[in-house]
């Protein structure tokens, strides 16, 4: 009977050179990360054949192995320095809340002296002596920065959900705070627009008194609506701290 005989290899070097040749001219302007090359001489036997094929799996095998843990490294790595990065932004932005805290109640101590000052206007058709209209808000913007990084460079999706969406919730509601004080940051100088068209409160007309009056008043109501929002978003950030 005839025996099977096992694969052959080339037996001219020269045409495994060449071939080991185009495999690397079809590669030219691309970035490997593992090579498989020819055996450096003729299979003669099945043993040899199968011996080279768990070398070349084995290698495989390595290969892939140490590529997933360079990249599990690097993930875990991403992670630890993004969740880094949003623990000390949050901790810097509840300090800044603070100070923001500070200057919104500022604000709504001018805002309720201005109702008295317009409710006196109204009254008598003049301003209190010494006594005057006050509107600002000083406001400093809560950072998030590294929220936004952590975004964009994919480390987010590394991260348990649990975790991100601790973090979603505070950014969340830190972005509706900043959205709202900026708005009322605009309105400040809105709700007072009518003495630039009389040149001062006692010039202004009933109906622009009345105007001021409300905007005046709104903003009051605002500024505590803020406040409150202000205290609990800090109060978030401390339990899941």
């Amino acid at each position: 009977m005839t025996q099977p005989q096992p694969p052959q290899a080339a037996t001219d070097r020269s045409a495994a050179e060449e071939s080991s040749e185009d495999i690397h001219a079809s590669d030219t302007g691309q970035k490997s990360t593992m090579e498989v090359h020819v055996p450096a001489h003729p299979v003669t036997s099945w043993r040899e054949f199968f011996t080279h094929i768990a070398i070349v799996s084995v290698g495989l095998l390595i290969a892939l192995s140490l590529e997933s843990l360079v990249e599990w490294h690097h993930h875990r790595s991403l992670v630890h320095e993004a969740r880094d990065n949003l623990q000390q932004e949050i901790t810097e932005n509840r300090a800044q809340l603070q100070q923001n805290l500070t200057d919104v109640r500022a604000d709504m101590t001018r805002m309720t002296k201005n109702l008295q000052v317009l409710a006196a206007l109204r009254t008598t058709g003049k301003v209190p002596d010494n006594e005057r209209l006050q509107y600002s808000l000083d406001w400093s913007r809560l950072s998030d920065t590294a929220w936004t990084t952590s975004r964009d460079t994919g480390a987010l999706g590394f991260m348990d959900y649990g975790e991100v969406q601790c973090f979603a919730g505070i950014y969340a509601q830190q972005q509706i705070i900043n959205t709202q004080a900026m708005d009322l940051f605009q309105r400040q100088s809105q709700a007072i627009s009518p003495v630039f068209i009389s040149g001062s409160p006692d010039g202004m007309t009933v109906e622009e008194r009345e105007r001021v009056l409300q905007r005046s008043a709104d903003l009051l109501a605002e500024l505590k609506g803020l406040e409150q929002i202000m205290t609990q978003w800090n109060t978030q950030c401390a339990s899941k701290g």
